[in-house]
Parts: structure tokens; C-alpha cells; sequence
């Protein structure tokens, strides 16, 4: 390949992930790799992913979202399932909900899904907790530089 052609692979190639990253919230490092790789087949996953993750269809995207959870979690690929949690918790999910999904393909798959599940689930709520905290912590600092600078 030229060296033209491999410049313009590798900008659609960076098109595709960022379309993605705006789609779902976040980017696989694996198809950030696939990228370099296989900009066709990269194109052709994303195009399969936009028919059966996020369009518009008859579920809500939270159940959609909760769906690819407990399939995630049944192919217990940690990263991913972390990833698709948080992407339901902004879709409006529940803690409680998560839960129920994990109890339900429990029931079907066996205990590692359930115990898998809940340790990523516990992992991204004390994630996102910790973010919260670290916001309150730096806009409160910046509260009192503004303050601080009122007062000379």
C-alpha cells in the first residue's frame, strides 16, 4: 500500500473510532488497534453495531444497553462489561436494575456471570463515586481562590 493510501486509511480509520467513542460514550482499545489494522472490517463492525446497539428501535436504549450487560458479562470480558455498565448507568439504568440482569443470567449461565457482574458493578460505582468526590473537592477549591481573591 501507498504511502497516500495508508495516510487516508488511517484518517478514516480515526473517523470511524471517534464516531463510535460519540456513539457509545467510549472506545475498546481493540478497535482503536483494528483501526491500524482493517479500517474495512473496522467500518462493517461499527455499521453492525449501530443496526443492533443503538438505534432507534422498539426497546429504549437503557434495555438494550442492559442486554449487551448480561451478554458481556456472560462472556466475561471484564473491560468491556466495566464499560457497558457505566453506558447504562448514563442511559438512566439503576444499580438495582444492573443487578436484576446479572441475577437473570445467572440463572441461565451459571455463578461466574453473577460474581463477575457484581464486581464490575461494584467497581464503577465506587469509580464514579470517587470522580464526584474528586469534583466537589477541586470546584470547592476553586470556590475559595475566588473568594480568597474578593477579599484583598
Amino acid at each position: 500500500m501507498g504511502e497516500q493510501m495508508k495516510r487516508a486509511a488511517t484518517k478514516r480509520g480515526e473517523a470511524i473510532v471517534r464516531k463510535g467513542e460519540r456513539r457509545r460514550g467510549f472506545v475498546p482499545y481493540w478497535l482503536r488497534f483494528m483501526a491500524e489494522v482493517d479500517v474495512d472490517f473496522l467500518e462493517a463492525y461499527e455499521r453492525i453495531y449501530e443496526l443492533t446497539a443503538v438505534r432507534k428501535g422498539a426497546l429504549p436504549p437503557k434495555f438494550r444497553e442492559l442486554i449487551v450487560v448480561a451478554a458481556v458479562a456472560i462472556g466475561n470480558y471484564g473491560p468491556g462489561l466495566k464499560d457497558h455498565i457505566r453506558r447504562a448507568l448514563r442511559l438512566g439504568a439503576t444499580k438495582e436494575e444492573i443487578v436484576e440482569v446479572l441475577q437473570s443470567a445467572y440463572f441461565h449461565t451459571g455463578a461466574l456471570t453473577l460474581v463477575h457482574g457484581m464486581i464490575a458493578l461494584i467497581d464503577v460505582l465506587k469509580e464514579l463515586e470517587q470522580e464526584g468526590e474528586a469534583e466537589k473537592t477541586a470546584s470547592g477549591r476553586a470556590r475559595k481562590r475566588v473568594a480568597g481573591k474578593r477579599g484583598r
